[in-house]
């Protein structure tokens, strides 16, 4: 003989809805809003947290696929480093490369001071817009590359080794580039 089987509980009776068009007492709201505050800040703190997470790892996946990029370019050279063309495939593709590696620490120390900063995530809220920021600040190194060739920035013998130092630092501070080129513009003026 089967036994009977048992009937499952009745779900428990709910409050009776509100009428349309009445607010809930202040009581109530606040309860509501306390409740909601602790998990409105977690959940932009968690999005915060992966965004400045994946901006740094396409950061460093960029300065990986760079130093690759040197590597390649250093190993496949017959001549030296300092016997390459000023003006060469080469050398030109150090330089930037040089300044795409300053430009990249420059974004990811940018990034570290933005974390800081309660609203980071609409600061620089997209991995594009971070790795087009380390790409476009490699433009400050072959500018300084040209003042360097071109003897306006005067720092002695311009050899490929100094060259890339050079682009290092104007991709890490590009306000450096903008600041000589303003300089020489306004000397230019004076003549």
């Amino acid at each position: 003989m089967r036994a009977p089987e048992e009937e499952p509980a009745p779900p428990p009776a709910r409050p009776p809805a509100e009428p349309a068009g009445e607010a809930p007492p202040r009581r109530a709201r606040r309860r509501l809003a306390l409740r909601s505050r602790p998990r409105d800040r977690a959940d932009s703190v968690n999005t915060s947290s992966r965004l400045l997470r994946e901006q740094l790892w396409t950061l460093a996946l960029l300065a990986l696929v760079v130093l690759l990029l040197l590597v390649a370019l250093t190993a496949t050279a017959r001549a030296p480093v300092q016997q390459w063309p000023a003006w060469g495939v080469r050398t030109l593709l150090g330089v930037f490369s040089f300044g795409a590696l300053g430009a990249t620490f420059s974004a990811a120390r940018s990034l570290k001071g933005s974390s800081r900063r309660p609203r980071a995530h609409a600061q620089v809220s997209d991995a594009r817009v971070t790795l087009s920021r380390a790409v476009l600040g490699a433009l400050p190194g072959l500018a300084a590359y040209a003042f360097l060739q071109s003897r306006v920035l005067n720092l002695g013998d311009a050899d490929n080794s100094k060259a890339f130092a050079i682009a290092f630092i104007a991709g890490f501070s590009e306000r450096l580039v903008l600041k000589v080129a303003e300089t020489f513009a306004g000397e230019q003026r004076a003549r």
